[in-house]
């Protein structure tokens, strides 16, 4: 049978920018009455600002820097607009120097504040020539906070548009970022985060053929080697890491060079971890893999992710537990011995209770539905001990709430089920009939051939044959 595929929303996070950069403007004396002095009325930045700027003097141009870093950095976004207006973008990209460490300190965080802005704000300021800069304070900065500023800054930009992205990956933005990831031990937490926040930005909604595709076999082996490497959950710098590769798998020719990596086992690991941001993306990793991969499930199976996701189905988090049910689905139609320890684990009981919920997300009951559909379906069918065991934890429950559902391929797949219970010559026949009964089976039946949709033509046909060879007194609708 085919695996369950699903259109997931990606982590809320994942294309959205990471805001004003961090200050490293340490005077705490400094009177923010003064900012309405830095904007005039024109909304334009107030002309001494822009002489200084344009100065050969070296400390006017750094009161200068200093002004429109404060302006800022106190979360005046609206002045980003100001600034492009002025005409200095230009002039503060010139002035990047490494020669001038403060300097460039001040500017490599002004210009990181405007490309976070609107997507039209970062453009302007990109179509100055800034991704250079970026790189150059990234890579070779004696400043920790710039070298932040400027990692972040190209996370950013790659945030914005597949142009932007392509424009990044030509100058060379990549190299920084899998510098810092490559050589953790060498940098400090922030330009890890820096560094994976930006690999985050670049890889989402990622489609074959883009730039960015072209160098996801450079950054498979760095980024897995660090997922490896950074053993402390709460990091912001694994989450954003984790990210970056679902984005990476959610193209199915990626699955394999990933495979390829030690990277399953710690998949495996981080999707029972403790720290939910951590564990979230870990199970949409496993979701992907098990989705599209014979090769992928065999080794998710052999570390054990079996045992590690039964607990996410009776999670608190609603996103987990539909991730784990989509992981039990896809385990499902694996092979028979796959499909038998998600038995033996006790799915069928939780699975069953997210699908009969009705306040339960669509999705999940949508994923633990086919899960027991084809429980039923593949395992049942031929081995009867199997199917006892099923109705033991009152599949035929879970099987008749599905008939309820929309998805089609779930409601077509869970009435077989219900016809494998009733048809299937076994010892427990007669009791998967009275179970049928006792769940209201006969009303979800009727109901069912009222279901106006074309494609379920047949599927009415079927429901009115299990009524009518199996429930023959209640195969036609009461008198009234």
């Amino acid at each position: 049978m085919s695996s369950k595929t699903e259109d997931i929303a990606c982590n809320e996070n994942n294309s959205s920018k990471n805001g004003t950069a961090e200050s490293n403007i340490k005077d705490g004396k400094f009177d923010e009455s003064e900012l309405d002095k830095y904007v005039t009325a024109q909304n334009r930045i107030a002309p001494e600002i822009v002489n200084a700027l344009r100065s050969n003097d070296r400390t006017a141009r750094l009161d200068a820097a200093t002004k429109l870093h404060r302006l800022l950095d106190q979360g005046e976004t609206t002045a980003i607009q100001p600034i492009i207006d002025s005409g200095v973008v230009c002039d503060m990209i010139n002035m990047v120097s490494l020669d001038d460490v403060d300097l460039h300190s001040h500017l490599s965080s002004v210009l990181s504040h405007m490309v976070g802005g609107s997507d039209e704000q970062a453009s302007a300021v990109v179509e100055q020539g800034v991704i250079p800069k970026f790189i150059l304070i990234a890579s070779s900065s004696p400043s920790d906070q710039a070298r932040a500023d400027a990692l972040l800054a190209l996370g950013d930009i790659g945030a914005d548009s597949r142009n932007l992205r392509d424009k990044l990956i030509k100058e060379g933005a990549m190299t920084p970022l899998l510098e810092v990831l490559g050589n953790p031990s060498k940098h400090q937490g922030m330009h890890m985060y820096a560094a994976a926040y930006a690999i985050q930005c670049i890889t989402y909604l990622l489609k074959p053929g883009s730039s960015v595709y072209h160098t996801v076999w450079d950054i498979i082996p760095t980024l897995t080697k660090y997922i490896e490497y950074q053993t402390e959950e709460t990091a912001e710098s694994l989450e954003a890491s984790l990210w970056a590769l679902n984005s990476i798998l959610s193209v199915e020719s990626t699955i394999e060079p990933v495979l390829h990596t030690n990277i399953v086992p710690r998949l495996v690991q981080l999707c029972a971890a403790k720290h939910a941001p951590a564990r979230h993306p870990a199970l949409r990793c496993v979701g992907r893999i098990l989705s599209s991969s014979k090769n992928g499930t065999d080794q998710l199976v052999d570390a054990g992710i079996i045992e590690t996701i039964r607990p996410c189905i009776t999670a608190e988090d609603k996103l987990e537990r539909n991730d784990a049910c989509w992981a039990a689905a896809n385990i499902s139609v694996g092979t028979f011995g796959q499909a038998k320890a998600v038995v033996a684990a006790g799915f069928v009981t939780p699975l069953v209770h997210i699908v009969s919920n009705t306040e339960e997300d669509s999705r999940a009951r949508g994923n633990a539905a086919w899960a027991l559909a084809r429980l039923t379906c593949d395992l049942g069918e031929y081995h009867h001990e199997i199917l006892e065991t099923l109705l033991q934890a009152t599949c035929m429950d879970g099987l008749l709430s599905a008939l309820k559902l929309k998805e089609q391929d779930v409601v077509q797949a869970s009435l077989k089920g219900i016809e494998v219970f009733v048809t299937t010559r076994w010892n427990g026949k007669q009791r998967a009939i009275e179970a049928l009964k006792a769940g209201k089976g006969v009303a979800v039946l009727r109901t069912f051939k009222l279901r106006p949709e074309p494609d379920l033509a047949y599927d009415r046909l079927r429901a009115h044959t299990i009524l009518k060879d199996h429930l023959r007194e209640f195969s036609l609708p009461p008198r009234v």
